[in-house]
């Protein structure tokens, strides 16, 4: 027989490098799964056991304090936090990578919570590919910091009871792109909730609920081409949403004309505190360039809906901002309100194809709209209503059009074609009322529509330049042919909701998500 040799000593030190590396978790597609325990009475490594929260009889690894935890994370780890209460920060000392993110979660099942006074609950600072999801965060200084981070994704936490005042207590991200905030609760913050700012671009906010903030509940301050979407927004204690520039306030930068193409749509805006001034509880605070606000409902909120508004310094830029398509109902302090302003930097401001009813002035008037400068802020098709516009549901809050409203197929078209042409370049008069995804993974560009005609196309790129539309399936058009994003019936409608779709996450939960807010 012949002799078979056993593996050479350099093919054993590879191997026992290989085993070291397993064991390290360092390989390349190798992800290990962690556990914190705060009920263990010391640290279980490869004897955890965590269906009965035990050590001794698994086969798992588990820390009992959340800072060990942390400490020995590597690229593709899961760390899961049981249920109890944890005093100290969430600080990931590593990032992840792409395709391998470090993250950090709640047990199925189980609520961990981070209970830090002096603290904020997240800290992160020059940190990429990190997930925190499922988390609460209780009576922390502030929510969290991340600073200088991309790819930072925080889904289905919940965050209540900051402490600290001004920008300091909210869940700030300054100078962090490509990261996402999902099916997040937020309340009770002494002053902000949630901050973008100082070039925060191309981040995504949606689904989450924002209730109570002794300030603003959301704020975009010198940051760009932000998706905000299918929120819910309730203030009683003050406004919703600011969107401005940067005027050196706490730790921001002085940058001024610097707030650009940020995309608000399908938000639930359902109540701000009262006021007998336009300016101060509003729904929305709108400084900003280029920001499209669309497919929103605004309703009981006491101190106006939406302003265009001009002070120094944060807000003298105010130009070419699109809101339309949106429904303002039972608003006080007006539905929608255009302050005045240099007329090289406050201009072009257009408010089309929108439905207000039951709205109006601060003393209680029957006055929908306030607008000082009708050169600068510039009113378009929209519905002031006087009569029922048909509700399905008015008491209960759901704003789409019954199919006998007098605003189905009423819609104006927001643009036009700028010559006859055909293919899939597709020159427009107006292309600010359009996006194309802004560029950040997984967003697509806008569904749009001729007039007359049934076919659609969906936006690939924008050049906002020359108004030029790349369009990913060819169409025919003549000159001066209406535009829209896609409708139902022979043109679209007025307000929000387009009968017959389905816009974005918000489309007939309304009335839902306001039971959530009031549990």
């Amino acid at each position: 027989m012949k002799h078979r040799e056993g593996p050479s000593r350099s093919n054993r030190a590879v191997m026992a490098l290989i085993g070291c590396l397993v064991l390290l978790g360092v390989l390349p597609g190798y992800a290990r799964t962690l556990y914190v325990d705060p009920d263990l009475g010391s640290a279980c490594s490869g004897r955890y056991d965590p269906a009965g929260r035990r050590c001794g009889s698994g086969s798992e690894t588990a820390m009992k304090d959340l800072a060990t935890g942390l400490s020995v994370l590597q690229p593709g780890d899961t760390i899961m936090l049981r249920a109890g209460s944890y005093g100290g920060t969430i600080a990931p000392p590593i990032s992840g990578m792409d395709g391998r993110p470090v993250t950090i979660k709640a047990y199925p099942g189980e609520k961990p919570i981070v209970t830090t006074p002096l603290a904020v609950g997240i800290t992160m600072d020059r940190k990429a590919f990190i997930t925190i999801e499922g988390l609460s965060f209780s009576r922390v200084g502030g929510f969290g910091h991340i600073y200088d981070c991309n790819s930072i994704l925080i889904r289905n936490c919940s965050f209540s009871g900051s402490i600290f005042s001004g920008t300091t207590g909210a869940l700030k991200f300054a100078r962090s792109t490509h990261c996402k905030i999902l099916n997040s609760t937020f309340r009770q913050g002494a002053s902000d909730l949630l901050i973008l700012q100082d070039n925060s671009d191309r981040n995504i906010v949606e689904g989450n609920v924002f209730d109570g903030a002794g300030h603003s509940l959301m704020s975009v301050r010198c940051s760009n081409f932000n998706i905000v979407r299918s929120n819910t927004f309730r203030n009683p204690k003050q406004k919703a949403l600011e969107i401005y520039d940067c005027e050196g306030v706490s730790d921001a930068p002085v940058r001024l004309d610097a707030t650009k193409r940020n995309l608000f749509e399908a938000n639930a805006f359902v109540h701000t505190a009262a006021s007998d001034r336009i300016y101060k509880f509003n729904a929305i605070q709108h400084g900003g360039q280029f920001t499209i606000v669309r497919r929103n409902v605004f309703m009981h909120c006491e101190g106006g809906g939406v302003n265009y508004q001009s002070y120094p310094n944060e807000s003298i830029y105010v130009y070419k901002n699109r809101l339309y398509n949106n429904t303002f109902y039972h608003n006080r302090c007006y539905a929608v309100i255009g302050n005045s302003g240099d007329g090289s930097q406050y201009f072009d401001n257009v408010v089309k194809n929108n439905l207000l009813y039951r709205n109006a002035d601060c003393s209680g008037g029957g006055r929908q709209i306030h607008i000082e400068d009708p050169s600068a802020v510039l009113l378009s098709g929209n519905a002031l209503a006087i009569v029922d516009p048909e509700f399905v549901n008015e008491l209960g809050d759901d704003m789409h059009l019954a199919a006998t409203s007098p605003h189905v197929d009423k819609g104006a078209f927001i643009t036009r074609t700028a010559e006859a042409g055909s293919g899939t370049s597709l020159r427009v008069a107006d292309a600010g009322y359009f996006t194309d995804g802004f560029g950040i993974p997984g967003e697509s560009g806008d569904v749009v529509q001729l007039q007359g005609q049934p076919n659609s196309a969906r936006i690939l790129a924008i050049e906002y330049a020359t108004h030029t539309l790349t369009l990913d399936t060819p169409l025919d058009w003549s000159a001066g042919q209406g535009l829209h994003l896609a409708y139902s019936g022979s043109a679209p409608d007025i307000g929000a909701f387009e009968r017959g779709q389905l816009l974005g996450g918000a489309s007939g939960r309304f009335p839902a998500r306001i039971a959530k807010i009031a549990e």
